[in-house]
């Protein structure tokens, strides 16, 4: 597998990079400071906490869910011992956590009180996150296969097998399933059984989850490049070429589709145009995905920073896209994150690669409290009825609660 590249790479020399299609060529904003503001964030409702079903809780992948997190510190209620790695990310449905391991078995467990309730071991490594939805658990394998399994017993529903491996997590929507493969290509699957409905091809590995909305997929590609295409993958909208390869899963919101690349920026692109409304540059390959609220994004690099940035443009003068409208606070002390952030309340929690998982005050960036775990974290958190869901590399699950 290709490594991720650090700040020694592609846009520490003077090269552009260029959108294809209807975007124009990129520049590069300055990623040092901010502005010290702080960020009005709703600091939700305790009672309107819901399920958490996919990867960054829904379909366009935005990280922001309803509901409250918990803000003082946190124990662990319970951690369930998988034996293997944990980079997937957990969906919590009806009672249940979901969540695959580096040594190719998915869980789930119960989130009253950890107890395993069933186990599907697969070919290889499972780094996808569960997709949750009307009672099938959706999940792809490093072996090739997505699978559709019962999620009351893990019986096997039907399976599909791609060309490459399946590391990113599938995205489903009004019956279909969308997944990417390191064979380079995006396929629309039927829920129901499987049948391939559709598929499109890149020119390189696409190895994380489609964001998906009423009209369009977005996807990003190992050939650098971020994809709009229409939901039954015949036709291509646009693509915008970044300067590196393309980890970051888009998130789509208010028409806007940001998404971080190898190339060390972040992207505000027009979800209906392609047009590139900003970037930000940071010091590290961003392979995070964003959480975006309708007032702030937030993303966090491989330069052991996370940024609070507002979705609008700067709008200056000159060549190139604009820099974010406002720098609103950066937070460091972190190892590089690999871990998407997620934001319920006015709480943003994320996991590390120090081994901890954090909760940060969305508002200001000030760390609420941090829970160690015996490895790195980058798994992504799902929050749940006060409760937050995540795996790390030391093999087990977490559920944590205000102590």
């Amino acid at each position: 597998m290709r490594p991720v590249r650090d700040r020694r790479g592609f846009l520490r020399g003077a090269t552009t990079a260029c959108a294809v299609g209807l975007a124009g060529c990129l520049g590069g904003s300055n990623g040092d400071g901010s502005d010290d503001v702080e960020v009005d964030v709703d600091p939700g409702d305790p009672d309107a906490s819901e399920d958490w079903p996919t990867f960054q809780f829904d379909a366009a992948n935005t990280g922001r869910a309803p509901g409250q997190g918990p803000t003082g510190g946190v124990e662990a209620r319970w951690s369930f011992p998988t034996e293997d790695p944990v980079y997937s990310s957990p969906a919590v449905v009806d009672g249940t956590a979901f969540v695959g391991t580096n040594g190719g078995t998915v869980y789930a467990v119960s989130t009253d009180d950890g107890d395993e309730e069933w186990r599907v071991t697969t070919g290889d490594s499972v780094t996808s996150s569960p997709a949750v939805v009307d009672g099938t658990v959706y999940v792809g394998s490093q072996d090739g296969t997505l699978s559709a399994l019962s999620a009351d017993d893990g019986e096997e529903v039907w399976q599909f097998r791609a060309g490459g491996m399946i590391a990113g997590s599938p995205t489903v929507v009004d019956g279909t399933v969308y997944v990417g493969s390191t064979d380079t290509v995006l396929y629309a699957l039927s829920a129901d059984d499987g049948e391939e409905l559709g598929e499109f091809e890149t020119d390189g590995s696409i190895q994380r989850a489609p964001a998906v909305t009423e009209d369009a997929v977005f996807v990003g590609s190992g050939d650098q490049s971020l994809y709009a295409i229409d939901r039954e993958l015949d036709e291509q909208r646009w693509a915008v070429q970044t300067g590196d390869w393309i980890q970051s899963r888009p998130a789509v919101a208010d028409g806007v589709v940001y998404v971080g690349s190898n190339d060390d920026h972040v992207y505000a692109i027009d979800a209906d145009s392609g047009e590139i409304r900003w970037t930000f540059l940071t010091e590290g390959s961003v392979t995070a995905s964003p959480a975006v609220l309708e007032n702030v994004v937030y993303v966090g690099g491989f330069d052991s920073r996370i940024y609070a940035l507002s979705p609008e443009s700067a709008e200056t003068e000159g060549e190139g896209p604009d820099d974010p409208a406002t720098h609103y606070w950066s937070s460091s002390g972190f190892q590089q994150i690999r871990s998407s952030p997620a934001v319920v309340g006015d709480t943003l929690y994320v996991g590390n690669e120090d081994s901890h998982v954090y909760a940060l005050s969305a508002v200001d960036g000030e760390t609420r409290w941090r829970f160690s775990t015996d490895g790195g974290v980058a798994s992504s958190p799902a929050v749940v009825d006060d409760t937050v869901y995540v795996g790390s590399e030391d093999g087990h699950l977490y559920a944590l609660e205000e102590t």
